[in-house]
């Protein structure tokens, strides 16, 4: 049978974001796309890109997002899940003001999901220990828009959180 590059699909389902030595706490994501019925989305693309521990997308343009150092894409596997491995990000360095307060925000993890028959879905993925949630003001952003909120865990030795992402 002769090869014919068409016929291949590579589906990488672990992405390895912050490299070993990358100042932080370590975190492994354990994520999955679910349909709005609860079925899991095959092959869903995601780009995934977050801050460093300081709170910076690069080291000389903190808010660069476009251009985020900690950066890379996964395919969801058959059954929807995927893995990261990456460090918790910091906070932004500066508050942002919003609604006449000066307001830090939430430390987070982009998450751009992409599936053939579905409408892309952009979130950003917080963490329920952050005090930044505690503010009224995110409470209602992170519920109004359905962002994820994740909780942090000891599995076994390794600190680990799960990431539903739902697309329409």
């Amino acid at each position: 049978m002769a090869f014919h590059p068409a016929l291949v699909l590579a589906v990488s389902s672990l992405l390895s974001l912050a490299p070993a030595g990358e100042p932080g706490t370590r975190v492994h994501l354990e994520c999955v796309v679910r349909d709005s019925g609860g079925r899991p989305v095959a092959g869903a693309a995601v780009h995934i890109y977050q801050t460093d521990a300081s709170g910076r997308y690069t080291p000389d343009r903190p808010m660069d997002e476009p251009h985020a150092r900690l950066s890379g894409r996964v395919t969801a596997g058959a059954d929807g899940k995927f893995e990261v491995d990456t460090i918790r990000p910091g906070g932004y360095p500066k508050a942002v003001r919003l609604g006449g307060v000066d307001r830090h925000i939430p430390a987070h993890i982009h998450m751009d999901v992409t599936a053939k028959g579905h409408p892309d879905l952009r979130v950003q993925v917080v963490f329920s220990d952050d005090p930044n949630l505690e503010d009224p003001y995110w409470k209602k952003w992170a519920a109004s828009l359905h962002q994820p909120i994740v909780t942090v865990e000891d599995k076994d030795g390794r600190l680990t959180a799960r990431v539903v992402l739902q697309v329409e």
